[in-house]
């Protein structure tokens, strides 16, 4: 041990405190692992998920499509680390029956790191992993939803082509929201969370990058007092053109007639009245 490294606490054992160490960064498997589990890693990650979707909808589960993979279809360059899906509430214990029986996909509990930071992302997330890793930082899952957490009306999706670069994929299409309605549900969400809530802070990211890559149409972050960049990019013209589509969206009521406060919220985040952090937030809840 070097002169300037801390030692463990005299309490914690090295053992013990390496032990501690991995439960904070490494998902932790729900049960043992089945026997058929050590043979579905000769899969690709992707395989294993469109041979899991394929094995849902077999079993006539809805699934739509949310975060990564909805946002990489919204022109998002995020990276498909995880692949997530809202469920009917009632088929959640279908769907992880199938995944974890029948697909042999054991169920991870995501270390605290990530439930201290991500809040209800993963709370509210039963996640199945599809590589062999664990560390946090490798580990790759298909995530399931109840569809509640979000509450997409039928009316709001679309079937889509489901996102692979499997050459024939098994699963070939998912439930897709439309703009306007994944707009309303962020908005919706962020606004149910108090001001620094973990996931709202989360989703404000989230929508911080969809607003740019999407509606602005821009390929990454801007600096808005660099004028002569803002220039060449036509920045101000790109806003105003996204200003126009959400108030197109509003006035062609394609949000919910009792959720006008989510068109203008959207309408002042995008025209740069607001930031995303102004949109409104959840009081405390003061227990007694």
């Amino acid at each position: 041990m070097s002169e300037n490294s801390t030692p463990p606490p005299l309490d914690c054992p090295p053992v013990l405190e390496s032990e501690r160490r991995r439960r904070t960064f490494e998902f932790q498997d729900y049960r043992p692992l089945s026997p058929y589990a050590s043979n579905i890693y000769q899969l690709s990650p992707e395989e294993l998920v469109d041979k899991a979707l394929n094995a849902l909808q077999g079993a006539n589960i809805q699934l739509i499509e949310w975060k990564t993979l909805l946002y990489q279809r919204m022109g998002v360059p995020v990276v498909s680390k995880d692949f997530h899906y809202l469920v009917p509430d009632i088929h959640i214990l279908l769907a992880s029956a199938i995944l974890e029986e029948d697909q042999g996909l054991p169920q991870s509990i995501p270390p605290p790191l990530l439930l201290r930071t991500g809040g209800e992302i993963y709370s509210k997330a039963t996640l199945y992993r599809v590589t062999r890793y664990t560390s946090a930082a490798r580990a790759q899952h298909l995530v399931i939803y109840p569809a509640s957490f979000i509450s997409y009306a039928p009316s709001e999706l679309e079937p889509k082509p489901y996102l692979t670069s499997l050459s024939s994929p098994l699963c070939k299409t998912v439930l897709v929201p439309t703009p306007p309605a994944m707009y309303a549900s962020l908005i919706r969400l962020i606004r149910s969370y108090t001001r620094y809530d973990p996931t709202r802070m989360m989703l404000e990211s989230d929508l911080s990058e969809l607003i740019g890559y999407h509606l602005y149409g821009l390929q990454g972050y801007v600096d808005v007092d660099d004028e002569v960049l803002c220039e060449d990019l036509q920045v101000l013209r790109r806003v105003e053109d996204a200003v126009r589509v959400v108030k197109e969206w509003r006035d062609t009521h394609r949000f919910r007639e009792e959720e006008r406060w989510i068109a203008d919220a959207l309408v002042n985040v995008v025209s740069g009245k607001w930031s995303c952090e102004d949109i409104p937030w959840a009081e405390p809840v003061h227990k007694s």
